[in-house]
């Protein structure tokens, strides 16, 4: 929901302003009331905030906890108790953040519609998604509608093409954690208990990785099975003085633009 600036001066019209704010609490009402179960509130205004914009966000986050239990509120940018998680947009942070936090970015040019856009390549896409997850983040991938409300065929194929890589790995995003050091050399990780998922992801140009992985940080403990997803077969695997081998499957792999590789390792 985007707020505006509806009134330039709210200090000399007060009267204007508390228009604008009983009719912002009403249309949140109606979205909170009518149309089912709502997960996240998320709200694109920063600028709206006291002393000079104040929306009552107070009121509005109460109004929304009644009405819909356990919503999950982006009073954005403005920080405080309603912002239960940040947006960084277009951008991915360096690091993992100590925060909730979401990356909001445009698949592609901007995020309204653009007749002749360009989108990111599937690979690009699939990349950024586990970079964010790595990091602890969570992705809102923009994709805008034309004026007749359809989908570029290229952008529904880039979707195509990304939840046929999640059908095989998203066991290694959905309900997964961060863990240190989440990246090295081409390859991310998550984690799930003491399970570890190692994302090798795909060289810029090449369809199929190398025939065997290096993992550093983040081992196999010994006597445990290494899997990638999507395979039925254990990988071997070798441990060396500072790191473990372990090698990739000759055939044809499950997916395409990045490989999980699963297995245990020690209590950290």
């Amino acid at each position: 929901m985007k707020l505006k600036n509806a009134v330039n001066d709210t200090h000399k019209h007060p009267e204007l302003w508390e228009k604008f704010v009983k009719y912002t609490h009403s249309q949140i009402t109606e979205l909170l009331s009518d149309y089912g179960h709502i997960y996240v509130l998320w709200l694109d205004g920063g600028q709206v905030r006291p002393p000079d914009q104040d929306i009552r966000m107070n009121e509005i986050a109460e109004l929304g906890g009644e009405l819909q239990p356990g919503l999950i509120i982006a009073d954005r940018t403005v920080g405080g108790k309603n912002e239960n998680f940040i947006t960084p947009e277009q951008t991915v942070p360096d690091e993992a953040i100590d925060f909730t936090w979401e990356s909001c970015i445009t698949m592609g040019p901007a995020f309204s519609y653009d007749f002749d856009a360009e989108y990111k390549p599937t690979r690009y896409l699939i990349h950024l998604l586990i970079d964010i997850v790595a990091k602890g983040g969570n992705l809102l991938l923009n994709i805008a509608p034309s004026p007749e409300g359809l989908f570029d065929e290229v952008a529904l194929d880039r979707l195509r093409e990304i939840g046929d890589w999640m059908a095989v790995n998203k066991e290694a995003i959905y309900g997964s954690r961060p863990i240190a050091p989440y990246k090295e050399d081409k390859i991310c990780y998550t984690k799930k208990g003491k399970t570890v998922y190692a994302l090798i992801l795909a060289d810029e140009c090449k369809d199929l990785p190398d025939d065997s992985i290096i993992l550093k940080s983040l081992q196999p403990i010994e006597g445990t099975s290494v899997m990638m997803l999507g395979e039925e077969e254990e990988l071997s695997w070798k441990q060396h003085k500072d790191y473990v081998e372990v090698k990739l499957p000759k055939h044809k792999l499950p997916c395409n633009h990045a490989w999980v590789l699963k297995y245990k390792i020690k209590e950290r």
